[in-house]
């Protein structure tokens, strides 16, 4: 949805093919936001049945021929309705870590909290790799890097924000002890009376 926008906002103002799409997008965007061909014909194809943009076969010189785009009138009103609508809330986490810990309910808390100091572990690299990258943003100094440099940023207060989260986690998960196995809990002690409707549930079995 979103690389619909992006593709004809490249193309206003300007005729592309497919591969200076994805350069112009990289070039300004960054590397953090990968896209490949697939992707960006699938979108132009779309994007041409819904009549947003043209597409012209160019035959040019030096090469075989390639397909080119522009924008169309109704591509360009979309695009100011998209721009006028309010953005999207946040969507909800879906975290590889919620699923992890999942897996390890009943386990021993030491590998709970093994899984959570692995994760920030991973992230504080990861932080480090966009701080050097945004250093050499900032170091060039040119105009055209600036939404790289905004997308890095984005990048580092997001891990950021997560390694808070996981600091949460290990805190709130040091102080809980894990849960028993499902097939446990159903299980009463020794000398233990059983509920009455554990006792009815056990005669219709029997």
């Amino acid at each position: 949805m979103l690389l619909r926008y992006a593709i004809l906002g490249l193309l206003e103002g300007q005729e592309l093919h497919g591969y200076r799409i994805k350069a112009a997008f990289e070039e300004r965007v960054g590397p953090l936001w990968p896209l490949n061909f697939g992707q960006i014909y699938q979108t132009l194809k779309d994007l041409r049945r819904r009549g947003l943009v043209d597409g012209r076969f160019d035959r040019g010189t030096g090469h075989v021929g390639r397909w080119v785009y522009t924008i169309t009138a109704k591509g360009r009103r979309a695009l100011d309705t998209w721009l006028a609508r309010a953005p999207r809330r946040p969507q909800p986490a879906r975290d590889e870590m919620l699923i992890r810990l999942l897996v390890l309910d009943g386990k021993t808390a030491e590998s709970r909290l093994a899984q959570l100091a692995r994760q920030a572990r991973v992230y504080h690299e990861w932080i480090a790799a966009l701080a050097a990258q945004r250093k050499a943003y900032e170091t060039a100094g040119h105009d055209d890097g600036a939404l790289r440099l905004l997308a890095t940023e984005a990048a580092i207060l997001q891990a950021e924000a997560h390694l808070g989260w996981l600091a949460r986690c290990t805190k709130q998960l040091d102080r809980v002890p894990a849960s028993p196995p499902a097939e446990q809990r159903a299980v009463p002690a020794p000398g233990r009376r059983l509920p009455r409707d554990a006792k009815l549930a056990r005669a219709a079995h029997a």
